[in-house]
């Protein structure tokens, strides 16, 4: 015979009256009820590895300050190591959790959902992430432009420039400049090398580079593609990779 706590159990006259009450009282006080919405499996993969990463980071850093006792400097040379592996892990691992997303995922696009930002305030937020990376970039911005309004993602954005810097600037090796004009009814982002000249090198879909880029600097370049794509933006990159040709519905 069933408890009364088991779904097979008979309902009771006042089990019934509990429930209509219960949803009387919701309705009658205009309680909206959601449900939280089920994280999949890769969200939360990113969360653990992002975790896990954090406190690898983290304790490097702890290992390089001076207070807890002076490194050699081989051994700060393997704190110096371990620290660049974390963070590359963490990146490969942010690449990863993008470039599965099926391509008609619109999660981290949804216009309609989206503020508009000003062209500036994307720039601004741009420039500060590559600061935090230490890369310099010098950016230009005319003037008719500088109270042009978007719709868009501004973290995909921000997260697209900075890996796009990231292979331009090799690693910050170089100086760059991101230069901002209009071409038609788009916004053209030009993201360059200080180093090469404007105009110097033809530009080429990504996917006709393939063969001819290593693994980190395709992954980046990869990831900054597909979070453009949902931006309704297309990226064109030159053959040595020193310069980038972003374009923008404006």
């Amino acid at each position: 015979m069933p408890s009364r706590h088991s779904s097979l159990a008979p309902h009771t006259t006042s089990d019934v009256g509990q429930r209509r009450s219960l949803s009387v009282l919701v309705r009658g006080a205009g309680v909206r009820i959601t449900l939280k919405p089920k994280r999949d499996a890769l969200t939360r993969v990113r969360h653990d590895l992002r975790s896990l990463v954090h406190s690898v980071v983290g304790y490097s850093d702890l290992l390089s300050e001076p207070r807890y006792g002076a490194l050699s400097p081989e051994q700060a040379r393997f704190v110096t190591h371990l620290r660049s592996a974390a963070e590359h892990m963490q990146e490969l691992v942010d690449a990863c959790i993008e470039l599965s997303r099926p391509a008609n995922d619109q999660h981290d696009a949804r216009s309609a959902e989206l503020p508009s930002t000003s062209l500036v305030q994307l720039l601004r937020r741009v420039r500060g992430a590559m600061s935090d990376r230490r890369l310099t970039c010098d950016l230009t911005l005319p003037a008719e432009l500088e109270s042009k309004m978007l719709t868009l993602d501004i973290g995909a954005m921000e997260r697209a420039l900075v890996g796009l810097a990231l292979v331009i600037t090799r690693d910050g090796t170089v100086s760059g400049c991101l230069h901002v004009s209009r071409r038609a009814a788009r916004l053209v982002l030009t993201l360059r090398a200080v180093d090469v000249a404007d105009g110097n090198a033809l530009l080429a879909e990504l996917d006709q580079l393939e063969d001819q880029i290593g693994n980190r600097d395709f992954v980046r370049l990869k990831l900054s593609e597909v979070l453009l794509s949902r931006q309704s933006g297309t990226l064109r990159v030159t053959t040595g990779l020193d310069a980038a040709e972003i374009e923008l519905v404006g």
